[in-house]
């Protein structure tokens, strides 16, 4: 999956220009632990990397939301790019730098309306899924935003996941096995994969969830 740096063709603002001409100095693992203002700042400053670590800080939160709406990956996709895209417009003019999570919620949205009501606007043939051959249609959510519940989870998950990046390699590694891997591995394959012994699980464990606590603190 590739990150955009064009705007469908139209005028760029000079900020994009930049990014697309200026040499990288810098990654975006290298930006990964700047907060969300500091990252925009850097992007309006013209830094490629730090646009690249925007959009792979959101990357997981933005196509959550097409996916629990009934889209297939590859429709999906195409409303990642397009609110990617939206993002770059609309970035010099977002008034809280703070609160992108929520914008880009709100924005994904509207998009996947959008994109529904495009839907509906084809023939019905056109509307069924080419994989599975169901009825997209009638798996899009109604043109309503996301209920507070929804919207505070999500905002939620996504805290946390990258709270988890920002920890040592380690600790994502062990959070990711133990958390997030569906096939559920027991402690001896988390130490034969981390190559630890099995008596050590426990306690890196308990470690990186206080180091986890610490950098949640004040944040959910």
């Amino acid at each position: 999956m590739s990150l955009c740096y064009t705007n469908g063709g139209k005028a760029a603002p000079d900020f994009i220009r930049d990014m697309t001409n200026q040499p990288k100095t810098s990654t975006a693992s290298d930006l990964a632990g700047l907060s969300d203002r500091e990252l925009v700042a850097a992007c309006l400053d013209g830094d490629a990397a730090a646009w690249e670590a925007l959009i792979l800080r959101y990357k997981r939160l933005i196509y959550s939301i097409p996916i629990k709406n009934g889209f297939s990956v590859v429709d999906a996709s195409d409303v990642f790019q397009s609110v990617c895209v939206l993002l770059l417009e609309r970035l010099p003019s977002l008034r809280d730098h703070n609160k992108i999570s929520s914008w880009l919620m709100t924005t994904t949205t509207r998009e996947c309306w959008r994109v529904a009501a495009q839907w509906k606007r084809e023939s019905a043939a056109s509307t069924r899924d080419a994989e599975t051959g169901r009825d997209r249609m009638s798996e899009i959510a109604s043109g309503e935003l996301l209920s507070d519940e929804l919207q505070a989870l999500l905002e939620q998950q996504h805290t946390v996941r990258h709270a988890v990046a920002t920890l040592p390699e380690r600790c994502q590694k062990l959070i990711s096995m133990l958390f997030y891997d569906k096939d559920e591995p027991s402690y001896v394959d988390i130490a034969r994969r981390m190559r630890i012994p099995v008596s050590s699980v426990g306690p890196t464990r308990a470690r990186c969830l206080e180091k986890l606590k610490k950098e949640l603190e004040g944040k959910i």
